[in-house]
Parts: structure tokens; C-alpha cells; sequence
């Protein structure tokens, strides 16, 4: 029984802090008031967080890093078709979009922590991406900067789906269409 309330406390603090680090950001969000929204007192959450930061990672970790993985998965196939997208990469972003909250807590809200530049590696991991698989075929014509831009926006486009998520059907659906977007694009290069 004791177990069962450390588990249910555990998991209020949880809770209030993805609320109150959605809501405002890293350095905004304050311990009294994630204490004030888990209804515990302030030095109860220290019982099972050394501090601000290590709850911090607590809530981003499930949505850290198996996107470098993800992208390894897909070059290793040597194409560069829908069909990996919908087998390699669309399963990544389902189990993302779950989390759409802490995600967005991550890419937006992390400034302060060494999650800072989340966003920018993962830019730059879809970069490298595009560079083992397009840039041969794009030819010399296109240099880094346009591979830059086309990473970036759609990184940004997969940051606007889960900051206007309205349920994981919806953000499936848009996904596939900015992915479609993405890939009858590149063919037109």
C-alpha cells in the first residue's frame, strides 16, 4: 500500500511538472509551483527529485534521442522511398506523438538545461540524413544551405504538429502529408 502512494505521488509531481514546463519553460516554471499543482509540499518533491533539473530530464528523457537511431534504420536501407518513411520512421514519430507534450517541452521550452539545443541536433541529424541519401542525386547544384533549409522546415513542420495536436489520428495524418510534401518535392529537383 505504501508503494502504491510513493507511486501515486511520484507520478502527481510528474504530471504537474509537464503541465507547469508546458505551460511556461525550463527557467519559468518554479518547484513551488509544480508542488502547488501535485498538491504536495515543495520539499516532498526533493524525496524523489534532486532538483529542477533532474525532473526536467525525467520528462524529456522518453522522448530523447532514438530519432539519430530512427534516421541510421533508414539510410542502412540505401533508398530513399516513402515505404521506409511509413516502416522505419512513421513508428518513431506515432510513439513521439504520444508524447506530444514533452516533445514540445523539449524542442521550445528547454533553454537553461543542457536540452537547449535538442532542436538543432535534431536538425542537423535529418541534415546528415539527406546528405547520405539525396546528395548524390541532387548533384553539385544544391549546396549545404538548401539541404540546411529543407531539414529545417521539416523538422519545424513534425514541432508544429505536436504543439497543435489535437489527437494522434489527426497528427498521423498531417505527418504523412507534409511527409508526402517532402518526398514528391524532392522529385522535382
Amino acid at each position: 500500500m505504501a508503494q502504491v502512494l510513493k507511486d501515486e505521488i511520484r507520478e502527481r509531481i510528474f504530471n504537474a511538472a509537464i503541465d507547469a514546463f508546458y505551460e511556461k519553460d525550463y527557467k519559468s516554471a518554479s518547484m513551488q509551483e509544480i508542488a502547488k499543482r501535485a498538491k504536495v509540499p515543495v520539499g516532498l518533491i526533493y524525496s524523489y527529485y534532486k532538483n529542477k533539473e533532474e525532473l526536467f530530464e525525467k520528462i524529456v528523457q522518453p522522448v530523447l534521442w532514438q530519432y539519430p537511431e530512427t534516421l541510421k534504420k533508414a539510410s542502412d536501407t540505401h533508398t530513399f522511398e516513402f515505404n521506409v518513411y511509413t516502416n522505419i520512421e512513421k513508428p518513431f514519430y506515432s510513439e513521439l506523438f504520444k508524447r506530444h507534450r514533452q516533445f514540445v517541452i523539449l524542442m521550445d521550452k528547454s533553454e537553461g538545461t543542457k536540452f537547449s539545443n535538442a532542436k538543432e541536433n535534431m536538425i542537423n541529424h535529418l541534415e546528415a540524413h539527406i546528405h547520405v541519401n539525396w546528395k548524390e542525386k541532387l548533384g553539385p547544384e544544391y549546396d549545404d544551405l538548401f539541404i540546411h533549409i529543407i531539414a529545417k522546415s521539416h523538422i519545424e513542420g513534425i514541432i508544429e504538429i505536436a504543439r497543435n495536436y489535437k489527437d494522434h489520428e489527426w497528427a498521423m495524418k498531417v505527418l504523412d502529408l507534409l511527409t508526402l510534401y517532402a518526398f514528391n518535392g524532392r522529385k522535382y529537383l
